[in-house]
């Protein structure tokens, strides 16, 4: 386990967004066409409790309000195994796609479902495919007035479907007009190289990259007395889980390299110290009041 820099007493995040196989948010594709097909769903999940366990660690797992409608069941063992739940929006709409309102009915929708699952306050929320982008930035303040603790949706990049470049890459509390939120933002992890900013340990990055740069990324995080981000989706362990009929180009990037993605986490998980975000953010706390 790596316990060099300045980071060493705290933990890095490790978070999942719990959504079943369809859901992915390309152009062409009709998720209602799917739901309610047969999937390895809850198989997947309990993998991923299961190297949690082996890893003694714990998550932060942004789960859709339509999964907590489907399978309640998963929900509550997560919860039960004393993981994190936090919101991922209902039904894996892109919120810039939404209207403020729609935004704001659709997290409120999301966490009362889970809560009523679980019986635990929501802390956390995540947007489908980091769809908080700057021209609907001002979201955030929707999540502040829900009561929520946290966002973690902006990943300080700029891709073809989601990203803020020059967003700040450490937590810190958005100002939105001038005015600085209650809330925190948890920005997505990246690696600067040749003055811009790369995704390395989530999601198709993860499964891209080799275990030895991810480590890499971590460690340089960690040394700078920051927490490295990881997130992952169950069907990203499992080759046999059905798959979408995509372009190319959006299989590579939806599919690539899942066979060899459980080995290179439980290889992660086994390098470094990780806890949920709101374990995380109440020791800040603590430590700033």
């Amino acid at each position: 386990m790596d316990k060099s820099g300045p980071n060493a007493a705290g933990h890095n995040f490790l978070t999942f967004d719990i959504e079943d196989w369809y859901h992915a948010n390309y152009e062409g594709v009709d998720l209602s066409a799917y739901r309610g097909r047969e999937s390895n769903f809850r198989a997947d999940v309990d993998l991923l409790l299961q190297c949690c366990s082996e890893a003694g660690c714990k998550a932060t797992f942004f789960v859709l309000g339509q999964i907590g409608e489907t399978y309640p069941d998963v929900v509550r063992a997560i919860a039960e195994a004393g993981h994190e739940i936090a919101s991922h929006g209902y039904g894996h709409q892109l919120a810039y796609k939404q209207t403020y309102a729609e935004f704001r009915d659709d997290v409120k929708k999301s966490a009362e479902i889970l809560q009523t699952l679980t019986g635990k306050r929501i802390f956390g929320y995540r947007a489908p495919s980091w769809s908080i982008i700057e021209r609907n930035r001002h979201y955030l303040t929707a999540l502040e007035e829900l009561g929520l603790l946290y966002d973690a949706s902006i990943f300080p990049v700029k891709t073809f479907l989601y990203g803020i470049p020059d967003a700040p890459t450490g937590i810190h509390h958005p100002c939105i007009d001038g005015r600085e939120l209650a809330i925190y933002e948890v920005p997505m992890s990246v690696m600067r190289v040749c003055g811009s900013n790369f995704g390395f340990s989530g999601g198709f990055y993860f499964r891209l990259f080799p275990a030895w740069l991810i480590k890499r990324g971590i460690r340089s995080l960690n040394r700078q007395g920051r927490n490295a981000l990881v997130y992952l989706h169950p069907r990203e362990i499992d080759p046999t889980e059905r798959r979408l009929p995509l372009p190319r180009l959006e299989s590579f990037i939806q599919y690539y390299n899942v066979a060899g993605n459980r080995a290179k986490l439980a290889d992660i998980l086994r390098s470094f110290r990780f806890t949920s975000i709101a374990e995380q953010l109440s020791a800040l706390r603590q430590e700033t009041s």
